[in-house]
């Protein structure tokens, strides 16, 4: 007789809630043979192993198995691959055994702290190897900059002889560029007058004086060296004399004495190529000898204001050579020498400032660009590794020794400056030695690096 003809005779002798609760108990137990039968279901004979995507060489005939490594599910592999490739985990089926053990105790450290991994699975893993040699490294400088007006090219315009009054100014707003000899503004001057007929005088008497007469003429160029030395305190330039001298020539001493052809004014011209950087006179105003009237820059050259860390400091020199580029203008790299360095360190950056100076005959580096210093120096032989050979742990450097025959020795190495590809190695290692260069992540997998270092500590 089937459960639902005796489920049926019982129901029909038994009152409502009876009923109800046989019926609630029949089910679970449906429920429960269902599983059972479910769970006995014989496993799949189309599976070899089941193994894990990331690590092929954990096996386990577990179908609801993980890794013991990264956790993930396994994947079945069936029988057909797994003929297909017999030699896939043979090297790996002592690892296998080991990682898919209860207590996955088992290293391939030894007794004295060495690696063992074998060549075979070295190649595999493309694991390189590189002698320990001597190298010539360079010490890489940079730092951030800014370009600065060249304080030491600024020039102070002012009357030294006399006061007066601007009558015209050409020099009328900041900023302003001007070429060297263009007029900036034309003064009216007291006493100006006097000292060119006074200049004119000497040059005529030196001029006319016979050779045959030596004691006078030593007498006149005394006279006129002593007029000239007067007249350039007003800061004239060589063709302003030149036109006064050519004036002596043509005049006679009656226009002399009476100023006629003269002018009371005369026009200041800009003693380089430049700008007005500051503006403090404006068209009529009168001044005082001295006083100052306009600041002028000069755009013949650049300051660029670096400033470099701390533990770059000791490595910077006066007159050394370092290479200038502006983020806005990539394409322009400028060499320029170090000027001057701050004897006082900055105190909230802890950077010390260093100034190059740099030409800009077209104009184009305008004071306030940011800009990056950069340069090479060399630092001698040295004893070097690759930067990729070294295994950074904290505050410890480790590589791996190569013995040979898959024997790999972890040791601590003390590294000093860091050029390009290359650690310097300061003590630890020898010239010749042999250190994993590449594929360190696979060894420090393979090794579990925290037990390998804890052992190589042990040993120390």
């Amino acid at each position: 007789m089937s459960i639902i003809q005796q489920l049926q005779i019982i129901a029909g002798n038994t009152p409502l809630s009876r009923r109800r609760a046989l019926l609630g108990l029949s089910l679970l137990a449906l429920t429960a043979c269902s599983r059972s039968a479910q769970e006995t279901k014989a496993p799949d004979s189309n599976v070899a192993y089941y193994t894990c995507a990331m690590h092929p060489f954990v096996r386990s005939q577990d179908p609801k198995g993980k890794c013991p490594i990264c956790g993930m599910a396994l994947v079945p592999v069936l029988k057909a691959a797994a003929a297909a490739n017999p030699d896939s985990g043979t090297a790996a089926g002592t690892a296998s055994a080991a990682i898919t053990a209860p207590a996955p105790t088992a290293s391939p450290v030894d007794s004295t702290g060495m690696v063992n991994i074998s060549p075979e699975r070295m190649k595999e893993g493309g694991v390189t190897t590189e002698v320990v040699t001597k190298r010539s490294l360079t010490r890489t400088l940079r730092a951030p900059a800014r370009a600065e007006l060249d304080e030491s090219a600024l020039r102070d315009i002012n009357i030294k002889a006399g006061a007066g009054y601007v009558t015209k100014l050409y020099a009328s707003y900041v900023g302003m560029s001007f070429k060297k000899g263009q007029p900036l503004m034309t003064v009216l001057c007291e006493g100006w007058l006097q000292t060119q007929i006074d200049y004119i005088k000497a040059y005529r008497d030196w001029k006319r004086t016979p050779l045959m007469s030596p004691n006078n003429s030593i007498a006149l160029d005394n006279n006129l060296e002593l007029m000239r030395a007067r007249i350039r305190v007003w800061d004239l330039s060589e063709d302003q004399i030149a036109g006064l001298e050519k004036f002596a020539l043509s005049t006679n001493e009656i226009d002399l004495r009476t100023g006629h052809g003269l002018s009371g004014s005369f026009d200041v011209l800009a003693p380089f190529d430049g700008y007005v950087h500051t503006k403090k006179v404006i068209e009529g105003a009168r001044f005082e000898a001295g006083q100052s009237l306009l600041e002028l820059a000069n755009q013949g050259k650049v300051w660029i204001v670096a400033e470099f860390p701390e533990d770059q400091a000791m490595y910077v020199n006066v007159g050394q050579k370092l290479t200038v580029t502006f983020p806005s203008m990539p394409q322009h790299k400028v060499q320029g020498e170090v000027g001057f360095i701050d004897p006082h360190l900055e105190e909230t950056q802890r950077r010390i400032m260093a100034r190059i100076i740099i030409p800009d005959e077209g104009h184009m580096f305008h004071p306030g660009l940011f800009a990056e210093v950069s340069g090479e120096i060399p630092t001698g032989e040295s004893l070097t590794i690759p930067t990729a050979a070294v295994v950074p742990t904290g505050n410890k450097f480790i590589v791996f020794v190569d013995h040979g025959n898959g024997q790999l020795e972890p040791r601590q190495i003390e590294v000093g400056i860091h050029s390009g590809d290359y650690y310097e190695v300061l003590s630890g290692l020898n010239e010749g030695d042999r250190v994993v260069s590449s594929a360190n992540f696979l060894i420090d997998a393979e090794s579990r690096i925290q037990g390998v270092l804890k052992t190589w500590g042990d040993h120390q």
